[in-house]
């Protein structure tokens, strides 16, 4: 069976997670959870005084997605900090941007984690932080840095962290497991820089996998990337080397147990992924049932385009709108790409023919 290798050091495509910078999704992972307000802006004044709040919408609501996407096969425990932890400056004064640097997210971890004088951050494998609503923290970043880790005065440390800003209140759940995601050793499927001709920064994913846009018509994780997290055994994934045919019947990506992929490599860094989704579930917005292609490219970095839609109009390559249910290929139509002929029989059933 080929497992796509990647030269690149960063977030990327290749089947291997580097479990020196990233948590195990096949292990038992422990979690703490913390909340963070400031001397300007005191949760008691805020709309959402309880930090149970905010542990319900972001792991409260994760956790049940991962329980959907894993097929029950990740085991998380995530502890809620029960008081709020105060920050000892204001909230612009972290500078906690849309972009920001390396340095400028770890001082934000550093003062959290200080702030926690009685807290082991050696204890669990990663911390969630979220700023109490209406703050200067807009966005949320993450820090999969786990040999790396940020020491607290205390001398216990952690470096897998993720700080929530306000876009948790709308994107809940689903920017949880986008964050956790990069932790487990998921890359960002969107673009970080759109070239000319390209529809937008989430042309290359369209409307699959909340690891592109999280808001997208059909969010539940790549067939590919539970295959990775070990989620999907190798008996669940068929292979069509070159000059091979045959058929295969997938069962939705959404439903636990069946065959799940069918994996079309070009050598050993590169090849295309197939796999059939139903409108139910996380995908409950699709319009219809259809099988996706997609390119997975082991040499393209994190942010440039690293897995590739493969739509069924050849006019909408790389301009397929995420928030519609572009991409799925219906019964009895036929998409040709590198010497691939894939064909959608209905229900799943796919035949494959190899130049």
């Amino acid at each position: 069976m080929t497992k796509y290798a990647s030269p690149l050091e960063d977030l990327n495509a290749g089947f291997n997670v580097d479990l020196s910078s990233c948590a195990d999704a096949r292990a038992p992972l422990k979690a703490l959870f913390l909340c963070a307000d400031f001397p300007n802006r005191r949760a008691s004044d805020s709309p959402h005084p309880d930090v149970r709040y905010y542990y319900d919408i972001l792991a409260g609501e994760g956790l049940e997605l991962y329980r959907r996407m894993s097929y029950g096969r990740l085991r998380m425990d995530v502890t809620l900090h029960g008081e709020w932890v105060t920050l000892p400056k204001d909230d612009a004064d972290y500078h906690m941007d849309r972009v920001i640097s390396w340095e400028t997210h770890r001082a934000y971890i550093q003062d959290v984690f200080d702030s926690v004088p009685d807290a082991d951050f050696g204890a669990y494998d990663i911390v969630y932080i979220a700023a109490v609503e209406g703050s200067a923290v807009p966005y949320s970043p993450t820090m999969a840095a786990k040999s790396w880790p940020v020491k607290a005065k205390n001398g216990t440390g952690c470096g897998l962290v993720v700080t929530f800003g306000t876009d948790m209140h709308f994107r809940r759940g689903k920017l949880f497991c986008h964050e956790t995601g990069h932790i487990l050793g998921l890359p960002d499927l969107y673009l970080y820089e759109v070239p000319e001709g390209v529809r937008d920064c989430f042309a290359h994913c369209g409307p699959f996998d909340l690891m592109g846009l999280i808001e997208g018509t059909a969010p539940d994780y790549l067939g590919y990337h539970k295959w990775r997290l070990g989620w999907i055994d190798d008996d669940q994934v068929t292979e069509f080397g070159p000059g091979e045919s045959g058929e295969a019947v997938l069962t939705p990506l959404g439903e636990p147990g069946g065959l799940k992929l069918v994996n079309l490599p070009l050598d050993g860094e590169n090849g295309y992924m197939a796999e059939y989704r139903t409108p139910a579930g996380m995908d409950n917005e699709l319009e219809r049932d259809g099988v996706v292609l997609y390119r997975i490219s082991g040499r393209v970095e994190n942010g440039a385009g690293c897995v590739t839609l493969i739509p069924p109009e050849p006019e909408k390559y790389l301009r397929p709108d995420p928030r519609s249910s572009d991409g799925l290929i219906p019964a009895g139509t036929t998409v040709e790409r590198d010497g691939i002929r894939l064909t959608h029989l209905g229900g799943g059933r796919v035949r494959v023919e190899r130049v």
